[in-house]
């Protein structure tokens, strides 16, 4: 008799998501030092014209913003590091169930399932 329901998938192993998250973390992490450098780099000393000023003000304010999304991104991936760390990492934060492999890969840090993403993205998840 056929069995009705989902199939479950042989689960990836873990450390294979640790290594892509602390890949992506160091990524961050080297971004974050280039950006602060160039940061640090751009100083208005001998700078006479005000447009010059301005225009540098601006891109120093751009790179403190990006470093902001990347901040974040930050966090998640060491939030789903702890996650590997106490055996709740693969598990939706908000429902319970299994988040697919094929999320993870593309998404190491996810800490939904796809309904409760798309749930989340919508407004509609309490947390």
């Amino acid at each position: 008799m056929a069995q009705r329901g989902r199939v479950k998938e042989e689960r990836s192993d873990p450390e294979l998501f640790r290594e892509s998250l602390h890949r992506y973390r160091r990524e961050i992490l080297d971004l974050y030092e280039h950006d602060l450098r160039a940061g640090q780099s751009s100083n208005d000393e001998g700078t006479e014209d005000i447009v010059d000023r301005a225009n540098n003000a601006y891109s120093r304010e751009l790179m403190f913003q990006l470093t902001g999304a990347e901040r974040d991104q930050l966090i998640q991936i060491e939030e789903a590091i702890r996650r590997l760390d106490d055996g709740s990492f693969g598990i939706c934060s908000n429902c319970g169930e299994t988040i697919g492999d094929r999320r993870l890969e593309a998404l190491p840090w996810a800490r939904y399932c796809i309904d409760c993403q798309e749930r989340d993205e919508r407004g509609l998840l309490d947390d």
